[in-house]
């Protein structure tokens, strides 16, 4: 959690980081606006209904990850049954997770072991998290 104190900072960091673009973290994040009212100008308008593609919200998730996580305050990323993601959300989820470029993030994803065979997407993203060298636990 953001603490209170380090939130003008933290606003900062995402103003200098999305400028113009900050509408495209608004439609994926709405509660960021809540935690950042200052950041939300009159004239800022969230566009609901258009489809932002996945490369536009990794890409926007990533910055966003960056700017708000450090290794003394990582983000948690709670998911639970991504045996229901399909393969361009996992592709999304190991581009966060396997991030180099300084986001701290600690992810939990749970599924039920019922519910996938040999070959699930969910052991595909595993896989390639450990070639990636993510530190993973099964």
């Amino acid at each position: 959690m953001i603490k209170v104190r380090d939130r003008p900072v933290v606003a900062k960091k995402l103003r200098a980081e999305f400028g113009v673009d900050f509408n495209l973290l608004l439609r994926l994040l709405p509660n960021v606006s809540v935690l950042f009212p200052e950041l939300v100008s009159p004239a800022l308008r969230v566009e609901a209904g258009e489809a932002m593609n996945a490369r536009s919200v990794c890409f926007t998730l990533l910055r966003f990850v960056r700017v708000v996580s450090s290794p003394r305050h990582p983000v948690m990323l709670f998911l639970d049954d991504i045996q229901w993601a399909d393969s361009t959300a996992l592709d999304v989820i190991h581009a966060i997770l396997s991030d180099m470029m300084g986001s701290c993030m600690f992810f939990v994803g749970t599924y039920r072991d019922n519910e996938v065979q040999i070959g699930h997407d969910i052991f595909d993203l595993m896989e390639r998290l450990e070639i990636s060298n993510v530190q993973t636990t099964k």
